[in-house]
């Protein structure tokens, strides 16, 4: 087994940039920047079809099998650890069942929050992140996660040694890459004609859309927008959008846009029941916004005073009043997570490991 040898799980390459695929994806770009001085080797295998490919200057790309998701995650990429004897890095929660390696667990809302998961391709995916986290406490020797929350509950719920849980987090160095599309204000005035509050997720349960569309009719002055996907049923519930005259569900839009909604933005709002981490408020932040979050999760261990906090389970409060409470600023929050300082961690704690296995 060659264990200077570590290859990552590219699986992500393939799929849209959403939560975790954002995260593999940046703290690859940083690790690149830090790993030629290193004894380790890295690899980087990808499906060669792959849509979303990183520039790197250090780690190698090996192009390896057409399969599509969990089919190449769990026959080519499983027949390359083989091959070549590595170990893998995985950092987006799911690794190959037989030959399981280093992975990043982002939550545990699949044990927690059952709820959540209500239709058939929902709670197949419950059964299979749950048999996730049962190979990782069993083989992994590594288990990164990117909250103190979530490395709680690990310990709580499942007795795990803490000292096999490492904190990394997420960063916000990505949208500063991002031009804002300005243009929008031409192309969709009428999205401009009012104050308006911006939101960006999934319409997930655990997202709490709910409560943006019950304070929004407490404030018909203001508009509201949630971006991202916009299948209503998805999820089993069905939102009608003629019930909310101020709500518009803008679907995906471009990074330009989303940056420029965030930035010209009354505040960006997030009320989500559980959250493994939380990137968008942090890319709000770094434009300048004003962030009203939930006050559940691991949201206030990341947002500390720099945001303002809501109960996500009740809506009758006025927005106005909320931003009238005081607040720090988030440049605190900015320096604190960043995706170069996280990648510093991880090769530190994978040349660590490596050197106790002699």
């Amino acid at each position: 087994m060659d264990e200077r040898l570590i290859v990552i799980n590219g699986q992500f390459t393939n799929r849209k940039l959403t939560g975790q695929e954002r995260f593999a994806f940046e703290l690859l770009l940083e690790l690149d920047k830090i790993v030629e001085h290193s004894f380790l080797r890295f690899e980087l295998v990808i499906p060669q079809d792959a849509t979303n490919v990183p520039n790197l200057q250090n780690i190698d790309i090996k192009k390896f099998g057409k399969a599509k998701g969990s089919l190449w995650e769990q026959l080519y990429f499983t027949y390359y650890l083989f091959r070549t004897g590595a170990v893998s890095l995985n950092l987006c929660s799911i690794m190959p069942v037989l030959r399981p390696g280093i992975i990043c667990i982002h939550d545990l809302s699949y044990k927690v929050n059952p709820n959540y998961f209500k239709t058939l391709y929902a709670r197949i995916s419950q059964i299979w992140h749950k048999f996730q986290y049962w190979l990782a406490w069993h083989f992994s020797p590594i288990i990164y996660t990117v909250s103190e929350y979530s490395k709680q509950q690990m310990i709580d719920i499942y007795h795990i040694d803490p000292d096999r849980i490492i904190v990394i987090g997420n960063g916000w160095e990505h949208f500063q890459r991002v031009e804002e599309d300005k243009t929008l204000k031409e192309r969709k005035p009428y999205l401009f004609e009012k104050p308006y509050f911006f939101s960006l997720g999934s319409l997930a349960p655990n997202k709490n859309i709910e409560w943006i569309l019950e304070v929004a009719k407490r404030h018909p002055q203001y508009n509201f927008y949630i971006a991202g996907k916009s299948n209503l049923k998805a999820y089993g519930t069905n939102y009608r959008e003629c019930d909310f005259p101020n709500v518009q569900f803008l679907g995906y839009i471009s990074d330009g846009e989303i940056k420029y909604l965030m930035r010209c933005c009354k505040a960006f709002i997030f009320p989500s029941f559980f959250e493994g981490f939380g990137i968008p408020p942090l890319e709000a932040l770094s434009v300048g916004a004003k962030i009203i979050v939930a006050k559940s999760s691991c949201l206030p261990e990341i947002f500390g005073d720099s945001a303002y906090y809501i109960n996500p389970y009740k809506t009758n409060v006025y927005l106005d009043n909320v931003l009238n409470r005081p607040r720090q600023s988030g440049e605190v929050i900015l320096q604190k997570y960043c995706f170069s300082k996280f990648a510093k961690i991880v090769l530190n704690s994978l040349e660590d490991m490596v050197k106790k296995r002699g």
